[in-house]
């Protein structure tokens, strides 16, 4: 059962101090994750609760390098904002120079102003992450070609890579979410608008899927009674740490 922990990288309280004693903690009572979310700028919809983020890979790096063997995970990234090719570097290099196998959350958004802002297409976001996931596989699989609608490379040498390749966790609800687990990623990773019920619901019908939703210490045992795999949990506080860690360890 693996047990993560969110991080306080966003929101308005969201601070380093907040953040560093959050994985401090997180460490110490032998959780097996810490994960990072991202936005990157948001309209006045979504302003209160994500105008403020902490960049997700700059703070894990951050993090590795104050803590010992703690996990490192996206929950998530908004992987049609990203060039896929960039963040496969980023990815592997953050694997490499921690140490630890890295869990790539990976979400398709919601929020139309960020794309408008980003300059990419929202309505095409579903179709650029699927090739977005095959092109970051192909990189770390070590392929030298690769063609795709929206990226192509040949004779390309993509390097150092990672020592084994990281884990793809699919977001998402919805029956285009669960192919793209099933097709694209390692585990489904439900963060929005999924409940036990439909969590039991899915393993029911794909037993073979992993499932590790993003949970709150109030429906983190509903979840794991439902067949999830684990859960990673967002804290009010830490006592809510603590208590959740008794009950599983």
């Amino acid at each position: 059962m693996h047990l993560g922990v969110i991080l306080p990288n966003y929101g308005e309280q969201a601070s380093v101090d907040t953040i560093r004693r959050t994985a401090e903690l997180a460490e110490e009572l032998g959780y097996d994750s810490v994960w990072a979310t991202e936005h990157i700028i948001v309209g006045p919809d979504a302003a209160q609760t994500y105008g403020r983020v902490y960049e997700p890979l700059a703070t894990l790096a951050w993090i590795a390098g104050f803590t010992e063997r703690i996990g490192l995970g996206t929950s998530i990234v908004l992987a049609p904002l990203h060039h896929p090719i960039e963040l496969a570097k980023q990815i592997a290099t953050l694997q490499l120079i921690s140490g630890r196998k890295f869990r790539l959350g990976i979400g398709m958004g919601w929020h139309e102003d960020e794309f408008r802002f980003m300059g990419v297409d929202f309505h095409g976001r579903g179709r650029r992450a699927d090739e977005a996931l095959r092109v970051m596989r192909a990189l770390w699989g070590g392929e030298r070609s690769f063609q795709g609608k929206l990226w192509s490379f040949e004779n390309a040498t993509f390097s150092p890579l990672p020592d084994e390749r990281p884990e793809i966790w699919v977001g998402g609800s919805s029956e285009r979410a669960l192919r793209r687990a099933r097709e694209h990623g390692d585990v489904w990773h439900p963060s929005r608008g999924s409940s036990p019920d439909h969590v039991r619901e899915v393993k029911e019908r794909f037993p073979e899927l992993r499932a590790v939703p993003r949970a709150t210490a109030d429906n983190a045992d509903a979840f794991l009674d439902a067949g999830a795999e684990g859960v990673v949990v967002s804290f009010p506080e830490e006592t809510g740490m603590r208590e959740l860690i008794r009950r599983y360890r």
